[in-house]
């Protein structure tokens, strides 16, 4: 038996606009698999490529240079689409995905039946498998773990559409798969969530010299770990893996009683809190000391915000929990290390420097529940967030359905009134050999991850 797919009536509407007579149309199958089934949120237009020579981070620019470059790069023919174009856009739409929500697939729309010949066949599995080589390699993105992708077709002229699945990972062989659009909306559970973060996380002195883009990496590492390894707790109890939303859903809705009818946000989402185990087994193990020269510390909250299916259980809950919340760590930790010119190496003068990584707003789609997340760093408004979903999702909103307020921006003298607090000249000393030590920090603070960065670097004088 093949694949089901559930996609709304209007996503077919906006499948039959981007028909044209002499031109083909690309973009990604954006939803949530649950088993056989596939619930569709949303079909992302792929732009057009800016040039020949497609590289990675430039797949955002500026409205001026889409506009210019347009009329000169549209596709004609199926076998000129570039396959690295549309797997960089894969990433980018990825980072924008609540947890539990991937791309799917993709889409082809075009003058003829593309699936009828080949070479087009051929053609758009390459796409796909650029797509999860991408994703595989950006693995904290969690944006890999379908083993069949769709490919949904339509003939913009016979306004006939097909739809096949395929194991990238396998055989690579097409299979038949159900395509229904619908005019009823499908139903979904809210997931809240909110993490705190306070670590500590040391650099020998010993340990050759690493950019600051690695020692990000080697945190993120540590706390995927331990998301991966804690403990949810949903509506305030442990549950069994295989029990239903639904049935958790309601039993809140009846607790509530008369107060469902006062309007609270809390009321229509469904709370859930994550414990991580305690990692100190030996109280009286043996103490070593090692010799640091640095120490990055991560501090703050992020906020998370899921959706599953209507049947979705316990257990695909918490995955797409802890989902979201690496994915949105390692979307604001890439984006800030992308962002930075050149490393931070510190001087006497300056002992404090501030690092603010993006924090989180969230965007409804068009007649849906469901968010997407975008991320503006200090100084950044809605309208870049506006301009980012018209260019990665072809969707145009109102600023005034950006929710901006789900992480409050971070006021940076609180941590530099902190820092005058915690550092001390009495904890500047020597080392072994007398030299000199003297302390740098770098703090990031970003209150989606409000991340705190404090780098020591020691300049020994000779």
């Amino acid at each position: 038996m093949g694949r089901t797919v559930y996609a709304e009536e209007r996503l077919h509407n906006y499948l039959t606009s981007l028909g044209k007579p002499d031109e083909y149309t690309i973009g990604l199958i954006l939803g949530q698999s649950a088993g056989q089934k596939d619930y569709i949120v949303h079909l992302a237009k792929t732009p057009p490529p800016l040039g020949k020579n497609v590289v990675e981070e430039t797949l955002i620019s500026s409205t001026t240079n889409v506009q210019q470059e347009t009329a000169e790069n549209y596709i004609k023919s199926v076998r000129d689409i570039p396959e690295s174009w549309v797997a960089d856009h894969a990433k980018h739409v990825t980072r924008m995905l609540p947890g539990g929500m991937h791309v799917l697939g993709a889409f082809i729309v075009g003058p003829d039946d593309t699936m009828n010949e080949n070479i087009n066949v051929q053609k758009i599995k390459s796409i796909l498998m650029a797509i999860q080589r991408n994703l595989m390699h950006n693995k904290y993105l969690c944006g890999d773990n379908n083993e069949e992708h769709l490919i949904l077709s339509l003939n913009s002229i016979t306004q006939k559409y097909i739809c096949k699945s395929i194991e990238t990972n396998k055989t690579g062989m097409l299979k038949p798969a159900e395509w229904k659009f619908q005019g009823k909306a499908t139903k979904w559970h809210q997931l809240e969530a909110l993490v705190d973060f306070d670590r500590l996380f040391l650099i020998a002195a010993d340990k050759d010299p690493e950019t600051l883009k690695t020692q990000l990496q080697d945190i993120l590492e540590n706390i995927s770990h331990t998301i991966e390894s804690s403990i949810t707790v949903i509506e305030g109890d442990v549950r069994s893996p295989d029990d239903p939303l639904e049935i958790i859903s309601k039993s809140k809705k009846d607790k509530k009683g008369i107060k469902n009818n006062e309007k609270n946000s809390n009321d229509k989402s469904i709370q859930i809190n994550l414990y991580i185990p305690c990692q100190e087994k030996h109280i009286n193990s043996n103490v070593r000391i090692t010799p640091c020269n640095a120490s990055i510390r991560l501090v703050g909250q992020l906020a998370s915000r899921t959706f599953v299916h209507q049947k979705a259980n316990v257990e695909e809950a918490n995955v797409a929990v802890k989902q979201d919340i690496i994915r949105s760590l390692a979307s604001r930790l890439e984006m800030h290390w992308d962002s930075l010119i050149e490393e931070e190496n510190g001087s006497p003068e300056e002992n404090i420097t501030l690092h603010e990584p993006p924090r989180r707003v969230l965007i409804a789609l068009p007649e849906s529940k469901v968010t997407l997340s975008d991320y503006l760093f200090p100084g950044e408004g809605p309208q870049e967030a506006l301009l980012s979903l018209q260019e990665l999702l072809d969707l145009e909103v109102n600023e005034s359905n950006v929710q901006k307020d789900i992480e409050v921006q971070a006021d940076p003298t609180e941590f530099y009134c902190q820092s005058e607090i915690d550092v001390k000249p009495s904890d500047l000393g020597k080392d072994s050999s007398g030299n000199n030590q003297t302390t740098v920090y770098v703090a990031g603070i970003s209150i989606a991850v409000i991340i705190l960065i404090i780098a020591i670097i020691i300049h020994k004088l000779y």
